[in-house]
């Protein structure tokens, strides 16, 4: 048997999202997928027929005990090999904007932990967000008067990858990864944000009929999460995308996924439960109220990170003391 370990640092791109925790939400649904895009060579060794099994607080054990602060790790899955050999996969992902001098050290210190703790063969990869063409983390060294280490890891990188190959591509993950790099891209400008979000939403999940729904649902969450948008854009969007739903997507409207989804759940839940012709209008104004809403949740984050008090975040924005408070607790 063998061990897949998903470790993962914080960052936060847009106010108040956890970027960290919808990659893992899309690995763990889409696993097999993950493996075939990233690792291809390990997806060849893998047997996905006799199922994967998630044991995060394995991996708790290992690690976090050695940690400090908010960089965890948080998946283990368990899966059999082709050839019945027992091995540790260990996918280390860190999602962040700039370069960290201390990457590889860190790469280093989990694999020891990890190898230290199970004794077993440990397949490492860094997926590396950044488009920034000076993140290229070396191996990591280390010399002392005779005694030496190298250690190498496999790395994944969004500044190498090529646009329109990712849009050729039949796996759900090359999605993904524009939408990653489209997030970059768009930093500073929502209006552009909104046309390529549009794109992805429309062209690649909504319309495409060579996309299986599981990936279309698990698609559509994670990108209506990572690009966030405005809610005077959402609501262009909104009216946008109806029209496709309407005419080419029904399906999506019975999706468990959708009906999480950030910008279009009051929405859908009312198309649901009153049918489109009924549920469109009410929906829609039941999204805009929503919109608002995490609108000002990103605001209440932004004034957090610019040193605000709680209850001053919380008179200004007009949010209760325990929603600032949890809004400042995923923050950290």
């Amino acid at each position: 048997m063998g061990e897949v370990l998903v470790l993962e640092k914080r960052v936060i791109y847009s106010p108040g999202t956890d970027y960290d925790a919808l990659w893992k939400k899309i690995i763990s649904e889409l696993f097999e997928e993950f493996i075939l895009f990233f690792a291809p060579d390990l997806y060849e060794a893998i047997d996905f027929g006799k199922g994967i099994v998630f044991l995060e607080q394995e991996l708790h054990k290992v690690v976090i005990k050695h940690k400090k602060g908010k960089k965890i790790a948080d998946k283990i899955v368990k899966v059999s090999l082709k050839n019945g050999e027992e091995k540790y996969v260990f996918i280390h992902i860190e999602i962040q904007g700039k370069k960290d001098p201390d990457f590889s050290k860190r790469m280093f210190t989990y694999f020891y932990r990890l190898f230290d703790r199970f004794q077993e063969n440990i397949y490492s990869i860094a997926i590396l967000t950044d488009l920034s063409k000076s993140n290229n983390p070396q191996p990591f060294q280390y010399s002392f008067y005779g005694t030496e280490l190298m250690y190498r890891f496999n790395t994944y990188k969004f500044n190498e990858e090529d646009i329109p190959s990712l849009k050729k591509s039949t796996n759900p993950f090359a999605i993904a990864v524009l939408a990653g790099i489209y997030l970059h891209q768009t930093e500073k400008n929502y209006h552009k944000r909104y046309e390529v979000k549009k794109k992805l939403l429309k062209d690649f999940i909504l319309t495409n009929p060579n996309l299986k729904s599981i990936y279309a649902e698990a698609l559509f969450y994670f990108i209506d999460y990572l690009l966030y948008l405005p809610h005077e854009l959402t609501k262009q969007l909104t009216k946008d995308l109806s029209i496709n739903i309407e005419k080419e997507a029904k399906h999506m409207l019975y999706s468990e996924k959708i009906k999480e989804a950030p910008t279009l759940a009051e929405y859908f839940k009312t198309v649901r439960e009153e049918g489109f012709e009924k549920g469109i209008e009410k929906g829609f104004e039941k999204g805009i109220e929503k919109g608002k809403m995490e609108e000002k949740r990103n605001i209440a984050a932004e004034l957090l990170r610019e040193g605000f008090s709680v209850e001053k975040v919380a008179k200004m924005v007009k949010l209760s003391l325990d929603e600032v408070k949890e809004i400042e607790k995923i923050r950290e």
